[in-house]
């Protein structure tokens, strides 16, 4: 296998043990921490993919709104009660606002969070080249190793068989020390990698929460300025009608309603 420094793949690969020349622990050390490592990498992934389907979702609600306002305002409706016609104006005004706001929301969630997990995943990508080329000394050792052990095996003992011989084993110990580097600095890279990940992660999720906050703080506060809404004590504000009253409206106005020709049943 040919290792390509510059070809960025996701890291798939588990990596394949080397034994006799490194322990049953140390291939099974390496090869716990790879398989956490493509845990997480996923994961980043799909994290990532849901960031980009939350924004485009609120971005797509926050159109709709603003369709809906609008066909609202021009519908005619309005021309019936000046007051009526103010509500809708100050509706559509409320969700044209809030559509600032989505903007600014889309922006802080590429750059706080979609971005930097970007950054994150392209290192996974260094760290599959990385096993990719370890895999590539794994296959060089075995075939000297291999080699050796052949020539080992035969009987023959002619000045040009050990001479091949010392140059193989020569060539299979410079390959084996190479390997337990690689192998070694793995052991030590790849967790303290794993560790960090969170200490990582963590200020874009913060700021994802911050963002949302003030998102549907914003928000929340435009509405409550255009409607008022229950105090925090669960009863209705001073500005509001009481729900009783309310819900006799209600019901007045849907028997009006039921009581047109166009809605009668034929």
């Amino acid at each position: 296998m040919t290792w390509n420094p510059l070809k960025r793949n996701h890291l798939t690969q588990r990596p394949t043990p080397a034994q006799p020349l490194l322990s049953h622990t140390e291939d099974r050390d390496l090869d716990v921490a790879v398989q956490r490592l493509i845990y997480v990498e996923d994961t980043i992934r799909k994290l990532t993919k849901e960031m980009k389907k939350y924004v485009e979702a609120v971005v797509n609600l926050d159109r709709a709104d603003q369709r809906l306002t609008l066909n609202l305002t021009t519908c005619g409706l309005g021309h019936l009660s000046d007051e009526f016609r103010r509500v809708l104006e100050d509706y559509h005004s409320v969700t044209t606002q809030v559509g600032k706001t989505v903007q600014d929301l889309a922006v802080l969630c590429q750059k706080t969070f979609i971005e930097p997990l970007k950054k994150l995943r392209d290192e996974f990508a260094l760290i599959a080249a990385a096993i990719a080329k370890r895999e590539e000394l794994v296959n060089n050792w075995k075939y000297l190793y291999n080699r050796v052990k052949k020539l080992q095996e035969k009987k023959d003992r002619t000045a040009s068989h050990i001479a091949k011989l010392e140059r193989e084993r020569r060539a299979e110990e410079i390959a084996a020390k190479e390997l337990k580097i690689v192998h070694a600095q793995l052991l030590i890279e790849l967790p303290s990698f794993l560790d960090k990940r969170l200490e990582y992660i963590k200020p874009s999720v913060h700021a994802l929460i911050m963002i949302q906050l003030d998102y549907y703080g914003s928000t929340t506060k435009l509405f409550t300025q255009l409607m008022p809404v229950p105090n925090a004590s669960g009863s209705p504000s001073s500005a509001m009608i009481p729900e009783e009253e309310y819900q006799q409206l209600i019901a007045i106005q849907m028997n009006r309603i039921r009581a047109l020709t166009i809605v009668k049943n034929s």
